[in-house]
């Protein structure tokens, strides 16, 4: 049965999951269409309780529909059918929901529409305090148990404070310093200082922002063709920061690259003891990569069947301090944004960012979003929670056995972020099974996650199987876990409620943790077939309308998943945490 539309009603029975060996197709690129135009209707206030109706038109043929908190996080998502050009759909907000003033957001790709909605209190009402917190950790002898979602992920996003306005700084370019030297190889290493009185001052003012996430922005020089350019802070004026504002981000910005650098990823005392000084220098490197690694990059597409943009940059933090240099690159649990132009046009639906391992010559799906600068220009926003060589590349492919298959569209949007692939070349196989690992295998790709074998550690998955890598990161991240005789059962297929725990940990991972209400599995009549340790991550995941049921009215819990269920899934879970178009 193809699956409904609506936010409760999505009959998209389960999360992602393929083959661990997965075989590259050549493809042709497509050119990208031309964007379709995106109205608003005016949306009418309400107090906390009340019905949210939202409509408007559209040349395309669905929008997705999203409606973000005063918070920041998510409160509604949903993707609807557009009718003779026009779309409409309607949710009721919480009670329980803060006041103040939320936003609209309907489209797809770049070209969106925004509206404010304003939510009152009514008169009679108290504090509604905050939301409960999302998902009973369960059981943990269960698999794919809830991990803690109050383990601190967060999401940096320098576009959270628009610049000149409350919660950003911005440094007097003059107290910024770079000196430039070219190489005998002709490579340009650029070298920047920032005023330490500059640095402090612009924290002290950071300390009366109320932004959650307060930017010092600075401005540097575009990085040079085969050029790096290295920016200094001293640890010592970072850690006088982080006592003003624990939450701030250092957001470098140069004519076509930014980086974000928040605070609280840097264990500074960590460092000094390490280092053997307090006195150390925290050094952002962003480089453009010689022609080498192009080549490299685009043999690697090429071989996939991809087509790279022959553009790429690559982000690194290190310390300094008493003659020694150490690489910082594991941000745990906050994923941070970087962003580079993006010359050629490019279509969402078939491009994506990823990073390049020049050891191996493997490239990995990263979370990206592709959006249209003040300039006018493509830019990709990459996030991850470590550092790498980014790039994008276009990659289009379909498969003989999804011609008519309702879930097309989704399939192909997945592979082109290759993400998931077929069984063959030339088959997706969309209604077969996919199995528990199989399905920790995708989500840890779709966050962008290292893997981690040594965490592993189940009697039935050894340390040399495909998977190890993939489950024991899935396990760091707190998105699985395993049953209570020590084992995970890699190869047992994989029932919709252990799915949707995992995609409930998946948002938690994420960013995006969804609240649970317990109204919303109402609508099932077999609500009271679904396990007690699955059931709030079951909640949650409905609310977010990442699952379904089969039917309007049967969730069915222990039913299997296909291929084609999870691809779509998949696709709804990272456009709900804005990790894709």
């Amino acid at each position: 049965m193809k699956p409904q539309k609506l936010l409760t009603k999505m009959s998209l029975a389960a999360v992602l999951a393929l083959s661990g060996s997965m075989t590259a197709v050549p493809i042709m690129a497509s050119a990208a269409e031309s964007a379709p135009q995106v109205t608003l209707n005016p949306i009418n206030s309400i107090e906390l309780g009340g019905k949210v109706t939202i409509s408007g038109t559209t040349s395309d043929s669905e929008v997705i529909i999203k409606v973000v908190r005063p918070t920041g996080d998510i409160v509604f998502f949903n993707i609807v059918e557009v009718t003779d050009g026009v779309f409409t759909d309607s949710f009721v907000l919480g009670s329980n929901e803060p006041a103040g003033t939320y936003q609209v957001v309907a489209g797809r790709g770049t070209m969106v529409a925004q509206q404010n909605l304003t939510v009152t209190a009514p008169d009679n009402s108290s504090d509604p305090g905050s939301p409960d917190n999302p998902g009973n950790p369960g059981n943990p002898d269960n698999p794919g148990t809830p991990g803690s979602p109050g383990s601190g992920t967060v999401i940096i996003d320098p576009g959270a404070a628009a610049p000149g306005k409350d919660g950003q700084v911005s440094i007097d370019p003059s107290k910024v310093k770079s000196v430039s030297v070219t190489g005998p190889d002709g490579q340009v290493t650029t070298t920047v200082t920032v005023d330490n009185q500059a640095l402090a001052d612009s924290f002290s003012q950071l300390q009366k922002s109320d932004a959650s996430q307060p930017v010092i922005s600075i401005a540097i020089d575009a990085i040079a063709a085969n050029g790096t350019t290295s920016v200094s802070l001293p640890a010592s004026a970072l850690a006088e920061g982080v006592q003003n504002a624990p939450n701030a981000v250092i957001l470098l910005q140069s004519g076509e690259e930014s980086y974000s650098l928040p605070l609280a990823v840097l264990d500074l005392n960590a460092i000094a003891q390490e280092l053997g000084t307090s006195n150390a220098i925290i050094h952002v490197n962003i480089s453009s990569p010689g022609s080498n690694i192009n080549d490299q990059i685009k043999a690697a597409a090429n071989k996939r069947g991809a087509q790279s943009l022959d553009r790429s940059i690559d982000f690194a933090v290190t310390a300094e301090g008493s003659g020694k240099t150490i690489e910082l690159n594991d941000f745990g649990r906050t994923y941070v944004s970087r962003e580079m132009v993006v010359h050629q046009s490019i279509d969402p639906n078939t491009s994506t960012g990823f990073v390049f391992d020049p050891a191996t010559g493997a490239m990995s799906f990263v979370p990206t979003v592709f959006t249209t600068g003040q300039d006018g220009a493509t830019h990709a926003v990459f996030k991850r929670n470590g550092n790498s060589i980014y790039s994008v590349a276009t990659y289009a492919k379909s498969f003989d056995d999804i011609k008519e298959h309702w879930a097309k569209s989704d399939i192909e949007l997945l592979t082109s972020k290759m993400i998931i692939s077929g069984v063959t070349d030339s088959n997706f196989a969309p209604g077969q099974n996919i199995t528990r690992a199989e399905f920790a295998t995708l989500l840890v790709r779709s966050m962008a996650l290292s893997p981690d074998a040594e965490s592993a550690s189940f009697s039935d998955v050894q340390a040399d199987a495909w998977y190890a890598g993939s489950i024991g990161a899935a396990v760091q991240a707190e998105l699985v876990s395993g049953y209570a005789d020590g084992t995970f059962k890699p190869d047992a297929p994989i029932t919709r409620e252990q799915m949707a725990v995992m995609a409930a940990n998946a948002l938690s991972a994420a960013g995006h943790p969804a609240a649970a209400q317990a109204d919303s599995l109402n609508a099932f009549n077999d609500r009271a077939d679904i396990d007690a340790w699955a059931k709030d991550a079951v909640s949650e995941a409905v609310q977010a309308g990442i699952i379904s049921g089969i039917t309007s009215s049967a969730f069915v819990p222990d039913n299997n998943a296909t291929r084609a269920e999870a691809a779509v899934m998949l696709k709804r879970l990272l456009q709900y945490v804005d990790f894709i178009n």
